[in-house]
């Protein structure tokens, strides 16, 4: 059974809309009644009615952290649109994955991820399975055994959620997914080797497959382009069969820093900078690995708290290919740009970048920078002013400059940011982004 983009032009926008009047709805609902106060004996109650309205976003955008106290689990259910997405590889898709967490004595855990996709256009069922154990807290140390046949996109840290893609696809005809068939087994290992060290290494053995859009959906016969991305480097980035060995080692160095554990993730807080060095490649003699290449990478990182002026984020990057005998277009430097309007907002984005235009093998310097200021109270409502710079250098490639100026916490959840972007000086586009951020 095939489906046609244009036999929903009509009604998807119907149905955003729909989403964001109940998003609309929710913050109104959560409004205080001027006419009726509550009393203070009700405050507890008025704010688990609160929590209560703000899963709505969550179901729709972030997905649900759900927690069990007296079982001490965790289980997280991703949004609708991660479940659901569309795509003009394999159709329409069902997505069904989710994290469990459970937790044991003296801090140790362990939490599974599994995960099953069909694309009912190509007819095509894919499984994964990602298990972690959590054995060690003293040392940091977890142990993480994962494997199956997945899609995965290009570049397995891109900025292009579900529902960005599902936009630009439907709204305006523009397939920016680009993904390949991969079936793999990875084993991750994560320690404290000594006090404000972190060791991660991986190895994992590859098998990745092309894959192509649906015919109905091909660039002969439609407004979309192909699946092979578009790169300045590497005219043509289709790629064959073939396996790989995988592996990389990262050590990071922060002082006085501390893991905490939000929304399942941890995340390590400290007043100082981190340091970190990743070291990558591909084993041309172990297995029947086809690949050979080794990269590197210099990353500085820092959160620093301005006090009335707000909080301070920096990254700052740079990296560049040791040895390139044999790699494909998945094993490039990839950067995270953005192309759709709706997304995250993390320090290491690029808002109005190509998403593989500028991949490359050669040497590269990037930064990062924003800035989020005290929160403003105008009467009730409570707004959140940010300001941010990205850079990115190639020798290839002139220098290239974003700066943005927007709003956090609109709607208690929303943030609106508008960006200008210059290569060598020039003007080169605009363009407004918006998301969901929830802490």
């Amino acid at each position: 059974m095939r489906y046609k983009i244009n036999r929903f032009k009509t009604h998807y926008p119907i149905a955003l809309w729909f989403c964001f009047l109940l998003i609309y709805t929710n913050a109104k609902a959560q409004a205080p009644n001027k006419e009726n106060p509550q009393p203070d004996k009700q405050t507890q109650l008025q704010k688990s009615e609160h929590k209560k309205r703000a899963i709505i976003p969550q179901i729709l955008f972030s997905g649900i952290l759900l927690q069990n106290q007296t079982q001490k689990q965790t289980w997280y259910i991703p949004s609708l649109f991660e479940l659901f997405p569309p795509n003009t590889v394999e159709g329409f898709v069902t997505n069904l994955h989710l994290s469990f967490t459970q937790y044991l004595d003296q801090g140790k855990f362990y939490n599974l991820k599994p995960a099953i996709r069909y694309g009912w256009g190509n007819k095509r069922l894919q499984a994964q399975l990602a298990v972690q154990l959590y054995y060690n807290p003293s040392h940091k140390a977890s142990v993480q055994l994962s494997g199956g046949r997945f899609v995965e996109q290009f570049n397995n840290k891109s900025t292009l959620g579900a529902l960005g893609n599902t936009m630009s696809t439907f709204l305006s005809q523009e397939n920016y997914l680009k993904v390949y068939e991969r079936s793999y087994i990875a084993l991750e290992h994560i320690i404290a080797p000594a006090k404000d060290f972190l060791l991660t290494t991986t190895i994992s053995w590859n098998e990745r497959n092309p894959l192509q859009n649906l015919p109905e959906y091909d660039e002969q016969n439609s407004e979309f382009t192909s699946n092979n991305p578009v790169n300045n480097e590497l005219p043509n980035t289709a790629f064959t069969m073939h396996q790989a060995v995988l592996w990389s080692a990262q050590l990071r160095w922060q002082l006085a820093h501390q893991y905490v554990r939000r929304r399942g993730k941890f995340k390590s807080v400290s007043p100082y900078p981190a340091i970190a060095i990743v070291y990558s490649g591909a084993l041309a003699e172990a297995g029947e690995s086809d690949l050979s290449y080794q990269k590197i990478a210099l990353r500085v990182t820092e959160r620093f708290d301005a006090g009335k002026w707000g909080i301070g984020q920096l990254l700052l990057e740079t990296g560049d290919f040791i040895s390139k005998d044999s790699l494909s277009f998945i094993d490039y430097k990839h950067f995270n740009g953005k192309r759709t309007a709706y997304g995250a907002f993390n320090i290491d984005d690029f808002q109005l970048l190509d998403y593989y235009q500028s991949s490359t093998t050669n040497f590269y310097l990037q930064g990062h920078y924003q800035h989020l200021f005290a929160p403003i109270s105008l009467g009730r409502i409570k707004i959140q002013p940010v300001i941010s710079a990205n850079y990115l250098y190639m020798p290839s490639e002139e220098s290239y400059w974003e700066l943005g100026l927007g709003l956090n916490k609109l709607l208690k959840f929303w943030r609106v940011d508008f960006y200008s972007s210059w290569r060598n000086q020039q003007h080169q586009s605009t363009g407004v982004r918006f998301g969901v951020v929830i802490d």
